[in-house]
C-alpha cells in the first residue's frame, strides 16, 4: 500500500486546492526554498496527529472563515489483506474498488460537518480523522477510527535540522525504540528476563535482606500514624517489575572513534544525520508484519539527505534507498543533482515548488528523457529541477539535435545546412536572423548570417574567437526553448 495522491486545501502557503501525484516508488521535491516542500510532508503529519486550524491553515486565511483540509488517497493490492489485520477491521468497508484497483481515501479537515451515519446524525471537526465510504459517497468517521489512523501506515521523519534527542529516544514511537521492540519482541519469555524476574522479587520482595524489608520501619511509623489519625491503614511500599520499555527509555546510542566513545547526542550534525539514514536503511529490512504475514507499509521521508555527503557519498545513499523503495515509499526534499541523476522515470516522480504571487506552487517535474537511454543528462536536471539556464544543456540540445539531423543527411554537419534545418522542422519560429563573425585560419574576419542556436554553439565551442559579443541569460534561455520542441 502506497500514498498515491494528497491533496491539500489552504494548509501552509497553499491557497485553495492543490492535488499532487505520487510514486509507489521514489518520489522527489524539488524547488526553491519556502516553497512548500516541507510543508507536504507535514501535511502528512497532520492526517497522523490533530492540530489547531492556527497552526496549519495557510496565513492569509487565518483570519477568514476558510477551512485547511489535507486527503491522502492509498492504492496497492495488499490494501484488501491490511484491513483484514484487527486494529484495521474497520476500514474494511472503506476500501474503493475501481476497475479492480484497490484504495481508501483517508482526510482530515477544520470544516465543521454534520453528516448521516449509520441512520443517525454526526458532527465531524478537525478533531475527526474522515474516511471515504463508497456505499454513501461520502466521508465519515466511524467510532473508533480516530485511534487506528498510526496503525494503517508508518510514518518516519528525517528533518534537516535533525533533532538530536529523536535518533537516541529509544520509546516505542521514535525510529530507535521501534527497532530495538521490533528485535527484542521474544526477549520477555527468554531465560534472561525471568532470571531478571527472579532477582527483582529478591531484591524489591520480602526477602531477608530485600529493599522492602528495609522499609518496613518506615511503613510502620506512617501506618501508625494513619491509625491513629484516620483509622486502622495498612501500609506497604510497592516496587513493581518495570515494563521493558521503561528500561529502553534511559539508554543511548554511543560512538566510538579512536577509541573514544561518545553520546550520539553529543556529536555535529553530520554525524547524526548519517546516523538517522543509517537507522532507517536497518529499520527497513526489519519486517513489520503481524502473525499473518501482513505488513503495514513504512513510508520515509527525508528532508535534504544530501546535506554533509560526498556526492559519491550521495551515490550510494540513494541506491540503498532504491532498494528500500521496493517494499517502502520513500519522499526525498533535494537540492542534490547527484541524487537525480539517478532518476528513473519507472518507479520515481519528481514535483518542482515555486512560488506565485507570493503562495506555493507544485507542478509535475519533467521525466528526464529528452536524449533516451543518455537522460538524465547534468544540463537537463539543473534545467528541469532547478530552473539552472547552462551552456551545458544548450550543448546537448543542440548536438542531439545536430546527430538525428545528420542521420537523415551528412549534409547537416555543415553550420548552414543544419541552420536551414533548423528553421524548417521549427516552421520558422527558429529563425536566420543573427550575425556571427567567424575567425579563419588566415586571422580575418568574415560575417554570416546564422540562428541563435548555432550562434551561441559557435561562441560556445570558440572562445578563441574575441569578435563576437558574449551571449546573454535571455539569449541563452530562448534558444534552449526553442530547440526543446525539436526533440518531440
Amino acid at each position: 500500500m502506497y500514498i498515491s495522491k494528497i491533496k491539500i486545501h489552504n494548509f501552509k502557503g497553499f491557497k485553495d486546492d492543490h492535488e499532487i501525484i505520487f510514486d509507489k516508488g521514489v518520489n522527489f521535491f524539488v524547488g526553491d526554498n519556502n516553497c512548500g516542500k516541507s510543508s507536504v510532508f507535514e501535511a502528512i503529519d497532520f492526517i497522523r496527529s490533530k492540530k489547531d486550524r492556527g497552526e496549519v491553515i495557510t496565513k492569509t486565511e487565518i483570519e477568514t472563515d476558510s477551512f485547511v483540509s489535507v486527503e491522502i488517497e492509498f492504492k496497492g493490492e495488499d490494501i484488501e489483506s491490511i484491513v483484514e489485520i484487527d486494529a484495521l477491521k474497520k476500514y474494511k468497508s472503506s476500501v474503493i474498488d475501481t476497475n479492480g484497483e484497490k484504495g481508501l481515501r483517508v482526510m482530515r479537515s477544520s470544516e465543521e460537518k454534520e453528516i448521516t451515519q449509520d441512520g443517525k446524525k454526526k458532527k465531524l471537526d478537525i478533531k475527526n480523522v474522515r474516511v471515504f465510504n463508497p456505499t454513501t459517497n461520502q466521508f465519515e468517521n466511524p467510532t473508533g477510527i480516530d485511534n487506528t489512523i498510526t496503525a494503517l501506515f508508518d510514518a518516519q521523519f528525517v528533518w534537516a535540522d535533525t533533532n538530536s534527542g529523536d535518533i537516541s529516544d529509544f520509546s516505542k514511537t521514535k525510529i530507535s525504540g521501534k527497532i530495538i521492540n521490533a528485535i527484542t519482541k521474544d526477549f520477555i519469555i527468554s531465560d534472561t528476563w525471568k532470571n531478571f524476574q527472579n532477582s527483582h522479587k529478591e531484591t524489591f520482595g520480602e526477602g531477608e535482606n530485600s529493599l522492602a524489608k528495609t522499609l518496613q520501619p518506615v511503613e510502620q511509623k506512617i501506618q501508625s500514624i494513619l491509625s491513629e489519625q484516620y483509622g486502622e491503614t495498612e501500609v506497604r511500599f510497592s516496587f513493581s517489575l518495570p515494563e521493558i520499555e521503561s528500561f529502553f527509555k534511559t539508554g543511548n546510542i554511543a560512538l566510538s572513534e579512536n577509541g573514544i566513545e561518545t553520546k550520539s547526542s553529543e556529536k555535529g550534525t553530520g554525524m547524526q544525520r548519517a546516523l538517522a539514514l543509517a537507522l532507517i536503511q536497518v529499520y527497513a529490512d526489519i519486517s513489520s508484519s503481524d502473525e499473518n504475514g501482513v505488513s503495514k507499509p513504512i513510508l520515509f521521508f527525508i528532508d535534504e539527505p544530501e546535506t554533509f555527503l560526498h556526492p559519491q557519498a550521495q551515490n550510494k545513499l540513494l541506491d540503498a534507498l532504491e532498494k528500500i523503495s521496493d517494499k517502502s515509499q520513500i519522499f526525498i526534499i533535494t537540492h542534490s543533482p547527484y541524487l537525480l541523476k539517478k532518476y528513473k522515470k519507472e518507479t520515481h516522480s519528481m514535483n518542482i515548488f515555486s512560488k506565485d504571487s507570493g503562495m506555493n506552487k507544485v507542478e509535475a517535474g519533467n521525466e528526464f528523457d529528452l536524449f533516451g537511454s543518455s537522460s538524465p543528462s547534468w544540463g537537463e536536471i539543473n534545467y528541469y529541477a532547478f530552473g539552472v539556464l547552462s551552456v551545458e544543456f544548450h550543448n546537448e540540445l543542440y548536438g542531439f539535435i545536430q546527430a538525428k539531423a545528420i542521420l537523415e543527411d551528412e549534409k547537416y554537419c555543415k553550420s548552414e545546412d543544419f541552420d536551414r534545418y533548423l528553421f524548417n522542422k521549427s516552421s520558422e519560429a527558429i529563425k536566420i536572423d543573427k550575425k556571427y563573425k567567424h575567425l579563419k585560419s588566415d586571422k580575418t574576419v568574415i560575417e554570416y548570417d546564422t540562428t541563435l542556436p548555432t550562434k551561441i554553439r559557435n561562441i560556445i565551442h570558440h572562445p578563441e574567437n574575441p569578435n563576437n559579443t558574449k551571449f546573454t541569460d535571455e539569449e541563452l534561455k530562448i534558444s534552449i526553448e526553442s530547440l526543446i520542441p525539436l526533440l518531440a
